[in-house]
């Protein structure tokens, strides 16, 4: 199989999706009661959601009570939650004490911070969160180590120590930022995806109806340079967002997190996503088809050949 195969093998139509984001909604009066009564987390949310990750943990780590901090963080614990889709996001941030790690976990002493939480972000992908797509039958759980333990460093919009049950970051009120010049370069990222999914279209279609292998290997070219360049402008789009939650960005109110809720508003967030998934998809088949497996990543071959 040839990758441009693996690309039009499962072929769909793209459009603009525009998705409800409570990022430019009033903030609401209370916070989710489906988490919290008195400002306080429901005693089912607590327990379940320290059950979920120690259970995980415990199956290829010693001691994960010694060396994890558990916190809810983001909109779903903000006075943003109404506008939440269903079922409604849950984010909960890890920090990892690594020293203590280490100490219990000696097999992996030469490892680095990051290698880490890469490794533990990968079981987490691959074992944790499917088993948590409806937790309580209401919300997505997702877990996630970040680089950095201290979760106020992160700048999140709210931040809940489950195990002190206590808020580290309290919510507040503020609401998006206003700011023209924003909104322009915003909507250059909505007219590029716009452009990228008209010649995908263009060339999903010519790709269909070729006369002759000439002509369809023209079109398959001209298809996998929109699908790649749309997987590489939501990279961009992405990664980016990443820099608003550390030491040096500004949380909520930077731009690179106003990019990111603005292209979920307009749509070109959730279509690039899926050209993005169509060249990660395509990528992984030609791999398994060709070498009998999905290639590693290079991080994950650098973590295997430290652990040995």
């Amino acid at each position: 199989m040839n990758y441009y195969k693996a690309l039009t093998e499962h072929l769909s139509d793209i459009e603009l999706e525009p998705t409800e984001t409570s990022y430019f909604s009033k903030p609401d009066i209370g916070l989710d009661p489906r988490l919290f009564r008195d400002g306080r987390l429901v005693p089912e949310v607590h327990n379940g959601i320290i059950s979920e990750l120690h259970n995980h943990l415990k199956l290829g780590y010693a001691e994960p009570d010694a060396w994890t901090r558990i916190y809810l963080a983001g909109s779903g614990v903000s006075y943003r939650w109404a506008a939440q889709r269903d079922p409604a996001d849950l984010d909960c941030l890890v920090s990892v004490d690594y020293i203590q790690f280490r100490q219990a976990n000696q097999e992996y002493k030469h490892w680095s911070d990051k290698e880490i939480a890469a490794e533990i972000n990968q079981g987490f992908r691959n074992e944790l969160h499917p088993r948590n797509e409806s937790f309580m039958g209401t919300f997505e759980l997702t877990f996630y180590v970040n680089l950095n333990p201290d979760i106020e460093a992160l700048r999140p919009y709210a931040a809940y120590s489950v195990l002190d049950d206590s808020w580290v970051v309290p919510p507040s009120d503020e609401e998006a930022p206003f700011n023209p010049e924003w909104d322009q370069a915003t909507l250059s990222d909505t007219e590029k995806a716009s452009e990228i999914i008209k010649r995908y279209t263009i060339a999903m279609s010519q790709v269909k109806s070729a006369a002759n292998d000439s002509m369809r290997l023209n079109a398959e070219v001209a298809l996998a340079n929109a699908v790649h360049q749309g997987s590489a402008l939501y990279k961009d789009i992405h990664e980016s967002r990443k820099s608003a939650f550390s030491p040096s960005g500004q949380g909520f109110s930077d731009f690179a997190n106003y990019r990111w809720q603005a292209g979920k508003k307009s749509g070109a967030v959730n279509s690039l996503k899926k050209l993005h998934g169509m060249a990660e998809e395509a990528s992984a088949k030609f791999s398994t088809e060709t070498y009998g497996m999905e290639l590693p990543s290079t991080d994950t071959l650098i973590r295997r050949s430290a652990i040995k």
